[in-house]
Parts: structure tokens; sequence; C-alpha cells
């Protein structure tokens, strides 16, 4: 069987034409990058930019407040320090009376809140979690709205689920605190949201009370008594974890986290209604943020996000393609987002294969020699990637094709890690490139003209 169903997109492109033809019942869309599955060099430098801008001061913000003396500011900072020890210790303890005891007493939103927050970290079970003071922020709306003593801090939430996240990895809150009665208490948790990193105080613990569903090396979260969808979801993400084992020969036994939850924006995945083609996104997670240590952060994993539209369409075939892209995450994200599609693409359409035959593969192959090819005079760039309307899906699933038939998928595999830990530039690309297959991206190019696909 096969259907015309269009490429997805992430957040932000322009759904392209038509795309082609693809194996209807296990494929509803393959799912592709949003914000950070091939967290490209271009990418990274805008998030680290991104979060400098955060701490300059605009209209009505500064990184400072009017200067305090030492002592006071020293015996705040222990203040808010003890909180967020208290914090995290409750957590760990299944505490709730402790968690919720700095929050402000006046602000019964944020206590209802913060108790479904609880619920969800036990509900996750982190084996590390820890909260630390970053920078001072000042924003004068925010001072108005709470009192003088208002204190605007982003926090660093540094924290390690068991069986998924491999080293402890990084996200970044910001809280505001006031003075209440001579101490210190929580009272308010989003006024910096605006002002942090892409994804910031929107993980799925974030987000309303959640319920997780846990199997050997999938982790599913969903919306509290949605039980039932989750397990179908664990279920194909096993299905799709044995597809990448067998189909890419890297020695990855790690584990995955499927976020499935009826919200459009969640981490750096945004499914917003003209975004409605983009089934998936795997997002980066870090053990040090773009911007904390280094401008390109430590890449340290990934989450795979599902759009809420997509729910109860999720396939093994969908997830084998994110799963691709989770299994390589932690080499270091600089490969091409060509190899990096296509590598996934390649992986899900072996798993097509398996199933229905080469027939529909060599008819999509034909499809994209025929029509994709010439539409594009190179391969795919990183720079507009995801706002093509060509099929650079396509296109780039060839490149592989054609790498694996030229030099074998062990070899791909090589030089796929080769290029996402040193692949920091084009000229390092080109060089990675030649050095392993005898081809630059140009003349790789070219030598697409003439493919003849193994039938």
């Amino acid at each position: 069987m096969s259907a015309t169903i269009p490429s997805a997109e992430p957040p932000g492109a322009q759904v392209p034409p038509p795309g082609p033809r693809r194996w209807v019942g296990l494929l509803v869309a393959v799912a592709l990058v949003s914000g950070g599955v091939a967290y490209t060099v271009e990418e990274r430098n805008q998030d680290a930019q991104a979060r400098v801008v955060a701490t300059q001061p605009g209209p009505n913000q500064g990184t400072k407040p009017p200067s305090k003396t030492a002592a006071a500011t020293a015996a705040r900072r222990v203040a808010v320090d003890t909180i967020l020890l208290r914090r995290a210790r409750a957590v760990q303890t299944v505490n709730e009376a402790l968690f919720l005891q700095d929050l402000d007493p006046t602000n019964t939103r944020l206590r209802a809140a913060q108790k479904v927050l609880f619920a969800n970290l036990v509900e996750i079970g982190f084996s590390e979690l820890g909260y630390s003071q970053a920078e001072e922020r000042f924003d004068e709306s925010a001072v108005h709205a709470h009192s003088g003593t208002t204190y605007l801090v982003r926090v660093l939430m540094r924290y390690q689920i068991p069986n998924v996240d491999v080293t402890p990895v990084t996200t970044e809150l910001g809280y505001t605190f006031v003075a209440r009665g001579g101490h210190w208490v929580l009272t308010d948790d989003d006024d910096l949201d605006k002002d942090l990193g892409p994804g910031a105080h929107k993980e799925a613990w974030d987000l309303g009370r959640i319920e997780v569903l846990r199997s050997p090396r999938v982790l599913v979260a969903v919306e509290k008594g949605d039980a039932k969808r989750g397990q179908s979801i664990a279920a194909e993400a096993r299905e799709a974890i044995g597809e990448v084992t067998s189909y890419w020969p890297r020695a990855w036994r790690g584990s995955v986290f499927v976020i499935a939850l009826d919200e459009t924006d969640v981490r750096d995945a945004r499914f917003a209604d003209e975004d409605i083609e983009s089934a998936a996104s795997a997002g980066t997670t870090f053990s040090s943020l773009p911007g904390q240590d280094t401008a390109d952060g430590t890449v340290a994993g990934s989450y795979i996000v599902i759009n809420p539209n997509e729910r109860d369409r999720v396939d093994e075939i969908l997830l084998s393609h994110e799963i691709t892209h989770v299994a390589t995450a932690d080499l270091g994200g600089y490969e091409p987002l060509w190899l990096a599609e296509g590598a996934a693409e390649y992986v899900s359409w072996r798993g097509i294969e398996a199933i229905s035959g080469p027939g529909e593969v060599g008819k999509w192959e034909q499809e994209v020699i025929d029509d994709a090819m010439p539409a594009l005079t190179s391969l795919p760039s990183d720079a507009g990637f995801y706002q093509n309307s060509a099929d650079v899906y396509g296109v780039s699933w060839l490149a592989v094709r054609f790498l694996v038939q030229r030099i074998g998928l062990p070899m791909v595999e090589e030089l796929y890690e080769d290029m996402a830990k040193h692949g920091t530039d084009q000229a390092s690309r080109d060089r990675i490139l030649l050095s392993r297959s005898g081809l630059t991206e140009a003349t790789l190019w070219v030598a697409l003209q003439d493919y003849e696909p193994p039938r």
C-alpha cells in the first residue's frame, strides 16, 4: 500500500508540498528535528547568544538591583541556598510538607501548582536532584508586583533520571523570592520565563499532573489517567529500540524518555496549529547548558516529545527515526543535518523494508531521484534545512544510502561519530568525509547524480 503524506516539519517551518509515497499503517509521518535533534553549530551559537542577551538590561530590566550591603547580600544568598537544598531533599525523601514549607503563604495559586510539581517530581523518581543559584536578575515590574524586598534569580536544576540519563543534566528556572516576617519565601516561579533559554520551565513535570509508565529501556510520561495510551507508546518504543539496534551499528544500550502530553509547547518542541504535520521532536539535554561553561554547552542526550495530535498514531517506525537521534545525541551534535536526518531516515525505512519488502523503498528512492534531486543544486545545508520546500529528507536519506553502498554501514557509522564529534565547520566536515569516503560534500553531491540504486 502507499499514500501521499506530507513530510513532517518542525515548528516555524513551512509545510512543503505533498511528499513521497509512504507505507500507510506503519508510517504516519517521520518525526523531524525541533530545536535540537542534531544540535547544529548555528543553533548552538544562537542558543548561547540568547542566554547572554537574556542577562543584559532591557528597558525595565537589569542584571543587578540597587546596591545592598555585602552582609545583607550574603545572608540572603545563604537563606535562598538553604531553601533550594530543602526543596531537593523534600523530593528525595518524599516530604511534601518540607517542599511547601518555604512558599509565600499569601500565594495560594503558587501553592496549588507546587503541590502538582512535587507529585510529578516524585513520580519521575530522580536518582540525583539539586538546585543552585546562578545569577541575580532585576525586573522593575516584578518588584512592583511583589515588594521592595523582591529577589529574582536564575536557578539551575541539575538532575538525573535513572536508566534514562547516563550523566546528570541541567535545565533552568527563574525564581522570585520576597522577605516575609524576616524570612525569605518563594513567591513566584515564572517571572523570568521569558528571559530564560529555549524550553526552560517547560519540562514534562512543569506542565500539569503526569503519570509515568516504566518498562525496560523506556520511560513514558502521559497525562494523569492516560496510562493505557502510555502503555501503547511504550510498546511501540520497545519495538523501535529493536529496530535501531538492528539497523544502526553503534553499540548503544541506552534508554529513551518519551513525553506524550496534551501540550503544544514542551521542552524545546513547538507544536502550534500550523505545525500539525510535525509528529514528534527529539530535543537535546545538556550536562552543561550553552553559555554556562562554554559557548556550545555539553550535550548529554535527548528526550522525545510527541505532538499531542499524533499521540494515537505513534508507531515503531516514527519512534525508530527519533530513537536514532537519541542514540547519537551524546556524540556531540556537530554532524551536518543531511547526515543526521539521513541516518534516521535510513533506520526507519529499513524497518519498513523488513515488513513490506523492498518495493515501497524502491518506489520512494526513485521518486527522490526523479523529483527531489532536480530541485536542489547541492546537499541540503544546515541553514534553512527545515524551511526548504524540497524533499531534503529524501535527498539526505539517498546520500546515506549511497554512502552505505560505497563504504559499508559500519564505516558510515564511524563517519557519523567523527562528524558529530569534530565537524565544527565546513572544512572539518569535508576533511572527515574525504578521509573516510574519498569524497567531499561537493563531490558527494556530484556522485549522487549518477547513483543507480541496487535492485
